[in-house]
């Protein structure tokens, strides 16, 4: 699975006035409503503040990974963030998060959601990777970070 094919250009939303977590949450589920990737009715913002109650999912280097399995939901759902200002996430390092990517996927699918997870966190291990997110000035260019890393 390559992260730049899954990344749709209205999912991305950059430099983002989001004073809280919950509030870049909202922003990215928000997205991926409007992409009409999911059904508004669906309880994900309700489903990732819960996931986020019971484990930080601020995985260091500034990177945030925010997701909830859903029930009456097929295949997945991917936005990603980034706002003005890094936000506290409870990262396991305890550094703020700059990088957020919200993943939404089938509670009854659970190996998609860990495959995603995954990638997401070894490609943004490289710091190469974090620094071409947080210098991209557009949504193309954030996935052309992608591209260009999933490429070489």
């Amino acid at each position: 699975m390559e992260i730049f094919k899954e990344l749709n250009n209205d999912a991305i939303r950059l430099d983002i006035d989001a004073g809280t977590k919950e509030e870049m949450f909202k922003v990215l589920v928000e997205a991926l409503v409007i992409t009409e990737q999911i059904d508004p009715a669906l309880p994900a913002l309700e489903e990732v503040l819960r996931r986020e109650a019971v484990l930080s999912t601020g995985v260091g280097n500034g990177v945030a990974l925010p997701h909830a399995r859903l029930e009456n939901y097929n295949g997945f759902a991917l936005a990603f963030g980034r706002p003005l200002q890094p936000l506290d996430v409870d990262a396991v390092d305890e550094q703020p998060a700059d990088l957020f990517f919200m993943l939404l996927a089938d509670k009854d699918d659970p190996g998609t959601i860990v495959k995603i997870l995954g990638r997401l966190a070894r490609l943004c291990d490289d710091e190469s990777v974090r620094m071409g997110l947080r210098k991209a000035g557009t949504p193309a260019a954030v996935i052309e970070v992608f591209r260009d890393f999933e490429s070489s």
